[in-house]
Parts: C-alpha cells; sequence; structure tokens
C-alpha cells in the first residue's frame, strides 16, 4: 500500500495541474472581459465599469488586471515579436472600423491592443511622430504609447525601501504620462508638442534598447509574461488573491469565514446517506420483489424526481411556519445557522449546539432527499449482488448467524459501491448547496461562488475550481484506501 500510496501522491500535483490548465484555459476563453462589470447609470442606463479600451491607465478595474496579469496573453506572449505591419494594421482597425463595429467589439478590440503596447512601445511611438498618418492615427498610437509606458505600482503594507521608492518613480513617471495623453480637441499643433514630451520621456528611460526584447529576454517573455504562469506562481505560494470589488479581502480568508457553514451543510448529509442508504438498501435487497421492496422504490423514485427548488418552500411554507416540533413547544426555525447573534452569545455550549440543531433540521432534509434516494436504490443493487456471490452461500452453509452474515459479509463488500459515490461527492464541499443556502439565508460557499460568477470576481472563480478539484481527488485516494479495510481480497499493490 505505501508504493501505490507515493505513486498517488506523486501523481496528484499532475492531475492538479491538467485539471488547473484546462479550467484556466476555459475561464479565460469564454466570451467577455473576466473583470467587466455592469452599472447602472443615473438615468437608468447599463454602463460597464471599464476603463476606456484601457488606454489611460487610471481605472480601479485596470489596476486590478495589471495586478494579476490580466492584461498578459493566456499561455504564451508572442506580443514582443509583433511586426510594424501588425502595428499598422491595428491601428488601422482602431480608426476606421469603429462605426462598422458594435461598441462591444470595438471595446475588446482597443482593450486587446491596450494590452499589447507595452510591448510594441517603439513601433507605436515611430507611428506617432510619422507626420505623413492621419492625426487620428497619431492620436490612437500617442495614447496607446502612454497606455504601454504606465506601470502600475507595488502594494501592500509591508513593502521595503526599495518598493517604495519605485513606486514614487512609478508615481512620478504615470503623472508625466497622463499629463501628455493625447485629447480628441487637441489640434496638430498640440499633437506636435506632446509627440515631443514622450519622444523626451522615451530617450531619457533607455529607448529602443530598453523597450525592444532580445534573445533570452524575448524568450522569458514567451512563456513567463503571461496569465496562467502568474496564476501559477501565486498559486505556489498558496496566494489566491483578493476579492474584486475589495482588496483588503482576501479570498482565503472569505473562505475560512464560511467554512464550517458549508462543511456542515455537506459533511453531516453524506455521513447521514451512507448510514441511511444502507439500512435501506439492505432492507430493500432482503425483501426483494415483496411490498416492502416496491414501497420503498417508488417512494424514492418520486423522491428523486422532486427538485429541490420545490422542496425547500415546501418545507418552510407547510412544515416550519406556525409549528412545532412533535411533542414541543419549540418553533421550527427555518433561517440561519442559528439564532441572531445578539442571543445565540448569550447561550452556553449546549444551548448553542442544540440551537444550531434545531436550525440545521429542515436544510439537512432538504439536502439529503434526493441524494437519500438515489444512494438507496444503489444499495440495494449492491446488496442484491453479494448475496447472491458463493462466499455469502458459504457462510450460510457453514451456520454462521445471520446478523453476522450480512453486517461482516454483505454490508462491508456492498458498501463499496456506495463509498465510491459518495467519495467523488467530497469535491463540493466547497460547492456548498446553492439553493438551500439561499432559502434558508445560510451564507455558505454556495452563495459565495454564485454571486463570484455573476461578479465575474476571476480569483473567487478560480479557486473554487481549483478547491473542488483538490478536495475530489483526495475523496478518490480515500475511497481507494477505504476499499482495502473494506474488502481484505482488494490490494493496492
Amino acid at each position: 500500500m505505501i508504493a501505490y500510496l507515493v505513486r498517488r501522491i506523486f501523481l496528484l500535483p499532475l492531475t492538479l495541474f491538467a485539471i488547473i490548465l484546462v479550467n484556466f484555459l476555459i475561464l479565460n476563453l469564454a466570451p467577455g472581459d473576466p473583470v467587466n462589470q455592469v452599472n447602472l447609470s443615473a438615468t437608468g442606463e447599463a454602463t460597464r465599469a471599464t476603463d476606456e479600451g484601457g488606454v489611460t491607465g487610471d481605472n480601479q478595474y485596470l489596476m486590478f488586471r495589471e495586478h494579476y496579469g490580466l492584461t498578459l496573453p493566456i499561455l504564451f506572449n508572442t506580443w514582443p515579436s509583433l511586426s510594424t505591419n501588425v502595428v499598422r494594421q491595428g491601428l488601422e482597425q482602431l480608426t476606421t472600423t469603429q462605426d462598422l463595429m458594435s461598441v462591444q467589439d470595438y471595446h475588446e478590440l482597443k482593450t486587446r491592443w491596450g494590452d499589447r503596447a507595452k510591448y510594441i512601445m517603439p513601433h507605436l511611438l515611430h507611428e506617432a511622430q510619422d507626420t505623413q498618418n492621419s492625426l487620428e492615427w497619431r492620436k490612437m498610437a500617442a495614447n496607446l504609447f502612454i497606455r504601454g509606458g504606465i506601470r502600475q505600482g507595488h502594494v501592500g503594507t509591508t513593502m521595503s525601501a526599495k518598493k517604495r521608492s519605485e513606486n514614487r518613480e512609478i508615481s512620478q513617471t504615470n503623472l508625466l504620462l497622463g499629463g501628455l495623453r493625447i485629447q480628441e480637441s487637441d489640434s496638430q499643433h498640440i499633437l506636435e508638442q506632446k509627440t515631443a514630451g514622450l519622444t523626451n520621456w522615451f530617450e531619457q528611460t533607455g529607448g529602443e534598447a530598453t523597450y525592444t526584447l532580445e534573445g533570452w529576454a524575448k524568450t522569458e517573455a514567451l512563456f513567463f509574461q503571461t496569465r496562467f504562469f502568474r496564476y501559477l506562481s501565486r498559486v505556489f505560494t498558496l496566494d489566491f488573491g483578493t476579492l474584486r470589488n475589495d482588496s483588503n479581502k482576501t479570498v482565503i480568508s472569505e473562505v475560512t469565514k464560511r467554512l464550517k457553514y458549508s462543511l456542515t451543510l455537506a459533511v453531516i448529509p453524506m455521513l447521514l446517506t451512507f448510514a441511511l442508504c444502507q439500512v435501506f438498501g439492505m432492507y430493500m435487497a432482503l425483501r426483494q420483489n415483496q411490498w416492502p421492496d416496491y414501497t420503498l422504490n417508488i417512494s424514492f423514485l418520486i423522491l428523486f424526481a422532486i427538485p429541490i427548488f420545490v422542496v425547500a418552500p415546501f418545507l418552510i411554507e407547510k412544515v416550519a411556519l406556525n409549528n412545532t416540533f412533535p411533542l414541543t413547544k419549540i418553533p421550527i426555525p427555518y433561517s440561519g445557522f442559528h439564532s441572531v447573534s445578539e442571543l445565540y452569545d448569550t447561550y452556553t455550549s449546549s444551548q448553542r449546539l442544540a440551537d444550531t440543531i434545531l436550525h440545521l433540521f429542515l436544510p439537512l432534509v432538504a439536502i439529503m432527499y434526493g441524494t437519500l434516494a438515489v444512494q438507496a436504490r444503489l444499495s440495494r443493487t449492491a446488496f442484491l449482488e453479494v448475496l447472491r456471490q458463493d462466499h455469502v452461500r458459504t457462510a450460510r452453509a457453514k451456520g454462521l448467524a445471520r446478523i453476522k452474515i450480512l453486517v461482516k459479509h454483505v454490508g462491508r463488500n456492498g458498501a463499496i459501491t456506495i463509498v465510491t459515490s459518495l467519495a467523488a461527492s467530497l469535491g463540493v464541499i466547497l460547492g456548498g448547496s446553492l439553493i438551500v443556502e439561499t432559502i434558508f439565508e445560510i451564507n455558505g460557499f454556495g452563495r459565495f461562488f454564485y454571486d463570484a460568477i455573476l461578479n465575474r470576481d476571476y480569483n473567487v472563480v478560480l479557486f473554487s475550481a481549483f478547491a473542488g478539484s483538490f478536495l475530489t481527488l483526495i475523496g478518490y485516494l480515500v475511497a481507494d484506501i477505504a476499499y482495502t479495510l473494506l474488502d481484505p481480497r482488494i490490494s493496492l499493490e
């Protein structure tokens, strides 16, 4: 078993890397910008809270994109190799097709060239200086040049003196370039003056030798100056970033806050389902083709067919509202993980446990009924197969007690199928139960990740995919180990 575990642990990072790569590609290749946000203007119209093409560089979402590498290409960075002809074609598109494209398409085109500007600054400056180009062409080239020159400063509460010094230099440079930004109303004379200022700054900071990548620098940019490498380098240090709308809140801290809610709503139903499906499955198998078997089969089939968004409101309206627990006067709670904080904080430990159990009664029923219906029917099939095997008949022939046969021989072997099914569900712990958490007002992972998808919170979505994949792989590893404990005939060697 040791050799097997070593192999699995060695393969786990490779498998996880492949899963991360696929999820990363799907998210980044999906239509739309990962950091677009739709707001309502004062007139009630939908507006996008993004910088106009990412040219000015003074927008908080541009800063977010820069910090997390979203301005870089996804896997391979070939932008330093763009030729003059390709740059001219891009400028032609930007200056001649605006009226022929939708607002969204033109915005994406402008953002794309704004992201590339950092690697083609000599080409852009040359186009801005060329008096043979049209005025609009030169203005576009100059503003893209400014976009390429603007940098984002270091962030954090514990910066070194060197980083603080660099931030001051970056701030001065950004202020200088921002003052030279070309306005639509600028005349040719003003354009010439600002272009001369940009040329002077370009030469003072190193000229083409600084802003043209050659040799190893170009190779390094090809593989390492990409979104995926930037993200992977942060994953290796367990830095999963911050929330999109609040840089003071990290993804890990927000997930940790919700850990107890989603763990409770995932692990407890998993364990209860395993125990109950063993009981129901065994009972149906022993009463095969009898009325208890037919009754339970039909009941579980009906339960499986009823969607959770119907059952959860039904439980609240018909079971909880204006009702109490049987034989008590305790009202049935239907919202929250426990009572309000003002009241919950005054309880003793035993009272808090009882209060939480009461509040979780309906959510657990809503989560479990569908899974129990499936697993019980699956367990019945597994037990029927085991009951027909030779070793069970041999045990009966030896005169072993019925209960011992059912528990030691039938139960342990039949449980292997259920363990396999439940192991894969370990990965949904972070997914939580969106509908249950929403209807019963529980602040778990389901609502958190759902809101992240709606808000296009890039870091949270990537973390959910990473953590879910990791837990699923761990679940399968635990299941393999459980096989050897349940059935001595199974060897992992």
